[in-house]
C-alpha cells in the first residue's frame, strides 16, 4: 500500500506515515536503572549483615573541638561587636584558651 499524500491548495503536503509510539531501548535502560537499585540493595544488606548499622546517632566532640569551636564562636561575635561599635561585648580569647 502507498503512502497517502495530501494536498491542500496545489501544494503538496508531507507524506503521511506511521510514527514509532517509543524507543525500541527503553525496556533495557529501565534493566539496566532497575539492576543497579537491587545491586546497591544487595550490597548495603551484605555490609550492614557483616559490619552492623550504627544506632548511637551523633557522637560526642571531643574537648579540643570543642574548645576550638568555643573560640571561632567568640571571634566571630567579636568581629560583630566590633562593626556594631560594641566594645563592652567583645569576649577575651585568651581567658578562654585556659
Amino acid at each position: 500500500m502507498a503512502p497517502t499524500t495530501l494536498t491542500q491548495s496545489g501544494h503538496t503536503m508531507s507524506t503521511l506515515m506511521k510514527r514509532s509510539t517509543g524507543s525500541d531501548y527503553s525496556l533495557y535502560i529501565f534493566c539496566i536503572i532497575a539492576g543497579c537499585i537491587g545491586v546497591s540493595l544487595i550490597g548495603f544488606g551484605l555490609y550492614t549483615m557483616y559490619h552492623g548499622v550504627d544506632s548511637t546517632g551523633i557522637r560526642d566532640v571531643s574537648y579540643e573541638q570543642r574548645r576550638y569551636m568555643r573560640e571561632v564562636r567568640a571571634r566571630n561575635l567579636n568581629g560583630f561587636a566590633v562593626t556594631a561599635k560594641r566594645p563592652d561585648m567583645i569576649i577575651p580569647i585568651q581567658e578562654m584558651r585556659e
